[in-house]
């Protein structure tokens, strides 16, 4: 979570610390004038168009926090839709209220990219990247040009109704996982080339290019970059840099653009997004999820439609009810049968194979 220390101390607030502190300080972003222009010009909260994660907070807040907008594994088992849990139906009611009341910029209902908002410095507090801790970041670096005298800081994650807060867990993509297919003649091979180049050397050498020509150790655990992996020279230069970026992604000590406070912080939120994290399906073979693969989309683009118009006030929590009955004749049930038998079977296989491992 990013707040801007700036308005807290220009309206003498205090660090949010649980998510009714958080919409108080998102109000009085909105309301009291934070930034002292005398005009009503400022919004509590942005984030990306379109986009869940720009409301985590409430999401893990809310309930038990199982109203995330995908699948669930609970404890027990089971498998839930969180669309349609009670929790869902709460955290969309707050931030519904929020966004009625002008506190959430209306930006954030159109597919906008929220770091280009952030240079006209017209929101107080967003969830977003670890990597805007580091001096180097281009979305902080506009943002300072056009605001000199602000100060974005990073804070623990608020807590909501569990008591429990949690960052966001990393979602399934390729700059997190990767996977070797079942017609690869040889895996062992495969696997041992990508354990090569995530190696910390290999690693440095791709992402960052040659020590001297394209970064310089200044010797003190910080580090200048000469040539930026997004700068013109690596590209007309064929310099190499970022090769494979999406595939190895190391947010340690081996990403020597960070600073050593943002690698804390990596950490930090790694180890804060446990809990929720146990709950997340990962697909050994998503193929496999034929009924998923037929429906699957009609179903997210119900919820969608429904669920971000509750949020821009088009659509109504009093239909709340026919909204998941909705989603029930599109053959909601089938895809959790699915997920019952199929990943159930697969979290059984991986429990027997960490025991053998672990022996």
């Amino acid at each position: 979570m990013w707040i801007r220390k700036d308005w807290l101390d220009n309206l003498n607030l205090e660090v949010p610390k649980t998510l009714d502190e958080l919409e108080e300080c998102l109000y009085a972003f909105t309301n009291d004038d934070p930034d002292g222009n005398g005009v009503d010009d400022t919004y509590g909260w942005n984030g990306d168009g379109y986009d869940y994660r720009s409301f985590w907070p409430w999401i893990q807040g809310c309930g038990d926090g199982n109203g995330r907008m995908d699948f669930l594994r609970m404890e027990d088992g089971s498998y839930v839709y969180g669309p349609t849990t009670d929790d869902c139906k709460e955290w969309l009611g707050r931030v519904a209220k929020l966004y009625a009341d002008g506190v959430i910029d209306p930006s954030i209902i159109t597919d906008t990219d929220r770091d280009e908002e952030m240079a006209n410095g017209g929101f107080g507090a967003t969830y977003s990247w670890v990597n805007w801790n580091n001096p180097s970041s281009g979305t902080m670096q506009s943002f300072y040009a056009s605001n000199p005298d602000a100060e974005w800081i990073p804070i623990d994650m608020v807590s909501g109704d569990n008591g429990n807060p949690q960052d966001e867990p990393a979602t399934i993509a390729a700059w997190c996982y990767f996977g070797i297919t079942n017609v690869c003649s040889d895996p062992e091979r495969a696997y041992a080339i990508w354990d090569d180049m995530a190696t910390e050397e290999n690693y440095i050498h791709r992402r960052f290019g040659v020590e001297g020509r394209d970064y310089v150790d200044n010797g003190d655990g910080t580090y200048e970059i000469i040539h930026a992996g997004d700068g013109s020279e690596n590209t007309e230069q064929n310099l190499g840099i970022k090769l494979f970026q999406d595939l190895f992604a190391r947010k340690d000590a081996c990403n020597i653009e960070n600073i050593e406070a943002t690698t804390e912080l990596f950490e930090k939120v790694k180890n804060s997004s446990r809990d929720a994290y146990a709950k997340s399906i990962e697909k050994k073979n998503p193929d496999a999820y034929v009924v998923n693969n037929d429906i699957g989309t009609d179903i997210g683009d119900a919820m969608k439609e429904y669920t971000w118009g509750v949020i821009g006030g088009n659509k109504s929590l009093d239909d709340w009810d026919s909204y998941v009955a909705n989603l029930e004749n599109l053959g909601l049930q089938r895809i959790v049968d699915e997920l019952t038998e199929i990943h159930g079977a697969q979290v059984e296989s991986y429990q027997k194979y960490m025991e053998e491992y672990n022996k």
